[in-house]
């Protein structure tokens, strides 16, 4: 299965956008080009819906990682939100969440951006 991207809102702060499918090496880089065109290449914060993820493997944290990287260049935020249990729990134990926010909703996802 393969990843998919959808951007739900493009704000003058921030754009939002959702994945969904299995963040593997083939969703990985089936979706990385287009992912950083809608996050880095924006130079805006980016939050990212995953409640759409069903499986996130290392190529799928090295897209989040790189991009959480090159925004922060920009003084600019990568935000998750909305991970199911399985997906957080992958976050969490790989030390991702001390790198990049990782919340329950797109509220609490703002609310990490101050907006």
């Amino acid at each position: 299965m393969s990843a998919e991207l959808n951007l739900i809102e493009e704000a003058e702060t921030h754009t939002t956008i959702a994945l969904t499918g299995s963040m593997d090496v083939v969703g990985a880089g089936a979706i990385e080009n287009k992912f950083i065109g809608y996050t880095v290449a924006r130079k805006k914060h980016a939050l990212v819906d995953m409640s759409g993820v069903e499986f996130l493997g290392s190529m799928g944290i090295r897209v989040f990682v790189s991009t959480a990287k090159a925004l922060l260049r920009d003084q600019k935020k990568l935000v998750l939100f909305a991970a199911k249990p399985p997906i957080e729990k992958t976050l969490i134990m790989s030390g991702f969440n001390s790198v990049v926010p990782v919340v329950a909703t797109l509220a609490d996802a703002k609310g990490k951006l101050g907006l």
